[in-house]
């Protein structure tokens, strides 16, 4: 037996605006976030699960809210679905970033090679943390509540680290705009998550 989440990313926000680094800093909506998750509503209208969850940001939150509109199906809130948390580098934006500690530094933060997931700038959450952390908190979801399929909401860059774990043979980095929706599934017997592209 095989369980269904349909991962998605949160709205436009004004720091994804101008390119500042969000992690674990509260930022909402903006308007044009909020008319992207209307698309979400479409999603699961034809892709209907019996619940949502969100990481417990706000932007992630007020997605899910929107995406569930018309379902109004439950809604959980869990800190372990949280972007990566960016240390020293939050608030500022890529390019400060790349300008104080080199542009080769960036590359590594945001790539999908293994050799460079044990980076992480000062008192950030490199690459293995952050898949420790989500997969935890999702085999845990997928353990304790009984489902066919679920939505979750997240954020781009712990989306991405997780996918990629999944799928070491990707080595083209996903792209992870506002509002895309991924799916995997969790294989109840072998405990294992599975994501085909």
């Amino acid at each position: 037996m095989r369980k269904t989440i349909h991962l998605f990313r949160h709205g436009l926000t004004d720091w994804n605006l101008q390119l500042r680094l969000q992690g674990h800093t509260d930022i909402p909506l903006n308007e044009e976030g909020r008319q992207q998750a209307l698309s979400l509503q479409l999603f699961f209208r034809d892709n209907p699960v019996e619940f949502f969850v969100s990481s417990d940001l706000q932007r992630a939150q007020q997605t899910a809210d929107i995406a569930n509109h018309h379902l109004a199906k439950p809604l959980l809130l869990q800190p372990g679905f949280r972007e990566v948390n960016m240390g020293k580098i939050e608030g500022m934006t890529r390019e400060a970033v790349a300008k104080e500690y080199g542009p080769q530094a960036w590359e590594k933060w945001v790539s999908v090679d293994r050799k460079h997931f044990d980076f992480a700038f000062p008192e950030a959450e490199n690459t293995w943390a952050t898949v420790e952390r989500f997969s935890t908190a999702l085999a845990a979801l997928c353990e304790e509540h009984d489902f066919d399929r679920i939505g979750l909401c997240t954020h781009g860059l712990a989306m991405r680290r997780f996918l990629h774990s999944l799928r070491p043979d990707i080595t083209e980095s996903l792209p992870t705009p506002n509002c895309v929706v991924y799916t995997v599934e969790w294989d109840c017997e072998l405990k294992k998550f599975y994501f085909n592209s």
